[in-house]
């Protein structure tokens, strides 16, 4: 990864409310086994890849991973996988502040034989690569439930992608916010919400986020579905849905899968689950 200078809508938002609670929820990457709150920033990179071409984007990419290991370089960041949607690849990496940002990137370009590697996994890359873009999107405290989790024990990831309509985003966040209400009597629902802030669509989008330790956690959120309906009524349920309807223009929601050797996480997160994050 380099750091480069209507109702369909409503039940993609009821849905990836609906984690179980051991599930994270945040991209902040503290060490392993600490539980915080997400970061104020994200950084997102999304490779599109050519057909077929996501073993030898693997092996690349590992390269680049491991020499970031060899040179304690600063800027975790996770790698992962589309299970759903296009072709492509999804990297994340959370900052506090953009002079933070600069920082990590000024150390790397900084340390000679990392920059070597970069370079060389850069030219392995190039062929497989379809596209990039990239973006900048902020956290929302207020529009979220429940964040603050251990990163470290997520596997895969529910990101859903709002585009609202001209002129609603303030009744956008009303009605997300009236979703949180209505959650929050709920202890396994939670998520994280981000508004972009630099990239294509900068002006009407949000990612609602629900890192999953399992599979098996989409499960329980389809069959968590009824607690929502029964502590919400029928009147107030109909009524979110027509809110929401008339505040989003599309959406999309989409899993993906962790990819320990495409990831550059903190040691500790090597030591306390080999199995998964020691993977090369």
């Amino acid at each position: 990864m380099k750091l480069r200078p209507g109702f369909a809508a409503v039940l993609c938002l009821f849905l990836a409310t609906l984690a179980p609670s051991t599930a994270p929820t945040a991209f902040a990457q503290p060490e392993a086994g600490q539980v915080g709150g997400p970061p104020k920033y994200l950084f997102l990179i999304n490779v599109d890849l050519k057909p077929l071409q996501g073993g030898a984007f693997s092996k690349a990419e590992s390269g680049e991973v491991q020499a970031l290991h060899a040179n304690n370089a600063p800027g975790h960041y996770i790698g992962m996988w589309a299970i759903t949607g296009a072709d492509h690849v999804l990297f994340t990496s959370g900052f506090d502040s953009f002079a933070d940002l600069q920082k990590d990137h000024d150390a790397r370009a900084a340390m000679p034989k990392l920059a070597d590697a970069m370079k060389t996994g850069d030219a392995a890359e190039a062929s497989l690569v379809a596209d990039t873009h990239s973006s900048i999107y902020k956290y929302d405290e207020d529009l979220s439930l429940r964040a603050p989790v251990d990163l470290s024990k997520t596997r895969f990831m529910r990101i859903v992608l709002f585009h609202v309509r001209s002129g609603h985003d303030k009744d956008f966040e009303h009605v997300v916010k009236l979703f949180a209400k209505a959650y929050d009597s709920i202890p396994e629902a939670h998520w994280a919400m981000f508004e972009k802030m630099y990239g294509l669509g900068s002006d009407n989008t949000y990612i609602l986020v629900t890192p999953m330790a399992s599979l098996s956690d989409v499960d329980v959120m389809i069959g968590s579905g009824k607690k929502f309906s029964d502590s919400t009524g029928e009147d107030q349920l109909s009524l979110l849905r027509q809110q929401a309807d008339a505040d989003i223009e599309s959406s999309e929601a989409d899993l993906f899968a962790l990819g320990p050797n495409i990831s550059y996480v903190p040691e500790s997160w090597l030591t306390a689950s080999p199995d998964f994050w020691g993977k090369k």
